[in-house]
């Protein structure tokens, strides 16, 4: 049975129960009122009949004439008088009966000074009863009187019908009310319903309109919001299982490139008559990728580390960072020949005392993968343009706190197509994966770079034109 049909059942139970309970009582009370006056009429009644007779008794009595049979004809005279209503008269001698003439016990014995009105039967035939006494000389005389009270019983009657007929008209239209109530009020309980149905059926997207402040629009918000975290969780549990399978793919493409060439080289150089500066150069090549997976080894390692290890933060100078930063990146040049092509220029911006909040290590890590992309950008650049091309560091001061900074890096490179900017943070890609190779990426330094904005609360942006450059923006705040 359904929750509205339940509801039904019990208001309508309840109701009609009441109801009825109302209307009884009304009528009660009316049937109630019309026996008090009935009863009032018959001792209306019952005294003057009572003194005519008494009256009547005392003369004849007077007269010398009051027997058993004189009486008896006197109450048979009342008797016929009020023969319509159907009265009864009997008249008792000092516990002998005188009219009608048979014996009977006095149904409710009196005293001399009390008049007993009874009214007694069934609804449908109630009668009044009045039994009284007097002393009349020695003797003592006993009156009883009763006759059915017709009007009475045909009220009740009457009421009787008017109950079964309001009572049920009233039922009818109350079960008819409560329904159309029900209906309406608990449709959007139906809603809720087939919005949650739909949901377990995998239509994450499905939404419910509920209008109204009641407890179903609360409900329905409620449930909206709850659709929206699942399909959100499942959403991200796809992309993040997508990842998961695009990073075991290019984990593979990119193993299977250098293996293939350390298996190649070797096998050459075991099956093979190899000159001396042949040779050196197969070792070398050996040598070059093996080098390049143990890069890629450590970068795996770099990532694993930030993300299950607890990195601990500390304030450190602004200053000293910046110079350190110069300092590796004139060192790398004087290192590699093809950085003297690319010129980079710092702009440090940030006042004299200024601390920055974070672990200097990886925001160190963080300034150079992003100026090593940088470098092989503008390289490539160079190589097919000629031009001089150059590299811009910017960090200064943020105003959110003390302690935030941002950063900035533009360079004047091949830049990088706007579909693609979205992807470049994932671990293996690349926007040219030829190009890249050759120029000893491996696609995980800005997979590197995001991880480390993310362990300080930070956000990286990227905003790109192809053969004008690219400009990486870092705004790290108070971890």
């Amino acid at each position: 049975m359904k929750v509205w049909q339940k509801i039904y059942l019990v208001v309508l139970c309840i109701s009609v129960l009441f109801v009825n309970m109302g209307i009884y009582a009304v009528f009660q009370t009316t049937y109630q009122k019309n026996i008090e006056t009935e009863q009032v009429r018959g001792e209306v009644d019952y005294t003057v009949i009572s003194k005519n007779i008494q009256k009547s008794m005392q003369a004849m009595d007077e007269q010398g004439r009051l027997t058993r049979e004189a009486a008896a004809d006197l109450i048979k005279i009342y008797e016929e008088d009020h023969a319509k209503q159907e009265m009864q008269i009997k008249l008792w001698k000092n516990q002998v009966q005188l009219y009608p003439k048979k014996w009977e016990k006095i149904p409710y014995p009196t005293t001399e000074t009390q008049t007993r009105i009874t009214i007694r039967g069934k609804r449908q035939k109630k009668e009044l009863v009045v039994v009284s006494a007097w002393k009349q000389d020695q003797d003592v005389y006993y009156l009883y009187m009763n006759y059915p009270l017709k009007e009475l019983n045909a009220t009740w009657n009457q009421l009787h019908r008017i109950y079964l007929v309001v009572s049920f008209g009233i039922s009818l239209v109350l079960a008819f009310s409560l329904y159309l109530m029900l209906r309406f009020l608990l449709r959007p309980l139906k809603r809720l319903e087939e919005h949650v149905l739909a949901i377990r059926e995998g239509d994450y997207s499905s939404r419910i309109e509920m209008r109204g402040d009641d407890e179903f629009a609360r409900l329905g918000e409620n449930i909206n919001a709850m659709a929206d975290t699942i399909e959100t969780t499942m959403h991200r549990l796809q992309e993040d299982s997508q990842k998961k399978e695009q990073l075991v793919d290019n984990l593979a493409h990119e193993m299977k490139s250098p293996l293939t060439s350390i298996y190649g080289f070797a096998e050459y150089l075991m099956k093979g008559r190899v000159e001396p500066e042949e040779a050196i150069e197969c070792y070398s090549y050996i040598m070059e990728e093996s080098q390049r997976m143990k890069d890629m080894c450590y970068v795996l390692m770099d990532l694993s580390e930030i993300r299950n290890k607890q990195i601990t933060f500390s304030d450190f100078s602004a200053k000293e960072f910046v110079a350190g930063l110069e300092m590796l990146a004139n060192r790398r040049q004087s290192e590699c020949l093809e950085t003297e092509k690319v010129s980079i220029r710092w702009n440090n911006l940030m006042p004299e005392g200024q601390k920055i909040y974070g672990n200097r290590n990886l925001l160190e890590m963080l300034v150079w993968n992003l100026l090593s992309n940088a470098i092989r950008s503008c390289l490539h650049k160079r190589e097919e343009t000629q031009e001089q091309v150059g590299i811009v560091v910017w960090m200064e001061s943020g105003r959110e706190t003390e302690r935030s900074i941002h950063l900035r890096v533009c360079d004047e490179g091949i830049g990088i197509p706007e579909e693609k900017l979205k992807h470049i943070t994932e671990p293996f890609y690349r926007v040219d994966k030829g190009r890249s190779r050759e120029q000893g990426g491996n696609g995980l330094g800005l997979a590197l770079c995001r991880q480390i904005v993310d362990l300080h609360h930070g956000t990286m942006t990227f905003s790109s034109v192809v053969d004008q450059g690219t400009a990486v923006s870092i705004q790290l705040w108070e971890s």
